[in-house]
């Protein structure tokens, strides 16, 4: 019976200590390389200029907080070639995380979130431990 209530016990509290790790620092990477998410979006018609701006807010949003956090916006091909034309309905972003807890979500975190919901939707995200860059 104890050994019942031990088990439970770990079961409920390993989904509580996930939900914590995921709000503070971010998961430990070997050395060398940077934790980091990759996310493969889907632009709505007519919207890329405000995937560019939520691209560019987001990343405002962790300077305005003094963090090292940066996001960058990779343009897609829109088939393969070397003169094809750069897709306007996809786009991959690339978020490489401060070594540190995040800031604290705001007014300022809402509203760049909204313009991405507003304009494109995610088809695919990755979590991965990136090469670290050379400084």
């Amino acid at each position: 019976m104890k050994k019942s209530i031990l088990i439970l016990a770990a079961l409920f509290a390993a989904p509580a200590a996930h939900a914590q790790a995921a709000v503070g620092k971010a998961p430990s990477c070997p050395v060398g390389t940077q934790y980091t998410t990759i996310r493969h979006s889907a632009v709505i018609p007519g919207k890329w200029a405000t995937f560019e701006k939520a691209v560019a807010d987001h990343q405002a949003w962790y300077a305005k907080h003094d963090s090292t956090t940066t996001t960058t916006i990779v343009r897609m091909l829109a088939r393969r070639g070397s003169a094809a034309p750069l897709s306007d309905s996809d786009a991959v972003t690339i978020t490489r995380y401060a070594d540190k807890a995040p800031p604290p979500h705001d007014a300022g975190w809402e509203a760049f979130t909204a313009e991405y919901k507003a304009s494109s939707t995610i088809k695919d995200e990755m979590r991965v431990c990136m090469p670290a860059r050379a400084r």
